[in-house]
């Protein structure tokens, strides 16, 4: 939150211009969920498992591979972890 109130105090406000939205970390600075991603991504520490890379290329729903990520972080719903 601290960075993102610095981002704040360098803004610069321009009369007679048009407002408009600018994702600088994308590519033509558009946004993507990819670039979204990345940019949340980099400040994370170490690698990213392989098995995680194969279980997002697999060519399934996205409804399934959520949930194979889900049992692979023990984010289920089970009883014990909605007691955690």
């Amino acid at each position: 939150m601290e960075q993102f109130f610095q981002l704040l105090q360098g803004a610069k406000l321009e009369s007679g211009k048009a407002d408009c939205w600018i994702w600088k970390a994308g590519e033509f600075h558009t946004f993507t969920v990819n670039s979204a991603y990345f940019q949340v991504r980099k400040d994370r520490v170490g690698e990213v498992s392989p098995v995680y890379s194969k279980l997002w290329r697999c060519k399934a729903l996205p409804s399934a591979l959520v949930t194979a990520w889900r049992v692979m972080e023990n984010k289920i719903a089970t009883r014990v972890n909605l007691e955690r």
